[in-house]
């Protein structure tokens, strides 16, 4: 797992720290306005989630929240009635949260896709898109924003978790919600996706 998570750090953490040349690619794939606005608030977005699953997942291996956390498992199942078909009810709740982590990897190259086309169509260097542009690209920007907003979520999501599991407190919903707001990110992107396919369309 640790390996995995350093892939990941290596990935989301780009932006942080680099060279003017790797610099000067971003800019020259994404821009410097709205589109790598949107790319670069996603990307730090999943970053922090990035952070919190590591802390979940370092204190668990660490021995000092794992009783703790399986009796918060147990807790929250024992006496409520789960649904059979809830990933939740059959993994540890870090675990969900800790998965979240490689959905989210998997959605930061079709970030990367959905802007840089975006960029090379309809390039624009504010954060406002001209009206003939606006009406080609349509709802992308929206989309764009909102994804992130729900990684945002999924954020606050398993940071309440990170902050309930040293009490023993029930983290079940926690990370349920982070599969949750996980999964409209990917719907939203996905819708992107497709418009920007049409917008490509000869």
């Amino acid at each position: 797992m640790s390996g995995f998570f350093d892939r990941l750090r290596r990935r989301v953490g780009r932006g942080a720290g680099r060279s003017g040349s790797e610099a000067g690619t971003d800019d020259q794939r994404f821009g410097t306005g709205l589109w790598r606005h949107n790319h670069d608030r996603f990307l730090r977005a999943v970053d922090r989630y990035y952070t919190t699953a590591l802390a979940l997942h370092e204190a668990r291996t660490s021995g000092d929240t794992a009783e703790s956390a399986a009796a918060s498992a147990r807790d929250e199942t024992e006496g409520t009635a789960v649904d059979p078909t809830d990933g939740t009810a059959e993994h540890d709740p870090i675990d969900v949260i800790v998965d979240g982590t490689h959905r989210l990897n998997s959605l930061v190259p079709v970030v990367d896709d959905i802007t840089a086309a975006l960029h090379r169509t309809h390039p624009v260097t504010g954060q406002i898109v001209p009206g003939p542009a606006r009406q080609a690209v349509g709802d992308a920007p929206e989309l764009l924003t909102k994804a992130s907003s729900k990684v945002a979520e999924a954020v606050l999501a398993a940071s309440m978790a990170r902050s309930e599991v040293p009490a023993g407190k029930p983290i079940g919903s926690s990370a349920q919600a982070t599969e949750r707001f996980i999964s409209d990110a990917e719907e939203l992107l996905e819708r992107a996706r497709q418009n920007l396919a049409r917008l490509e369309r000869p």
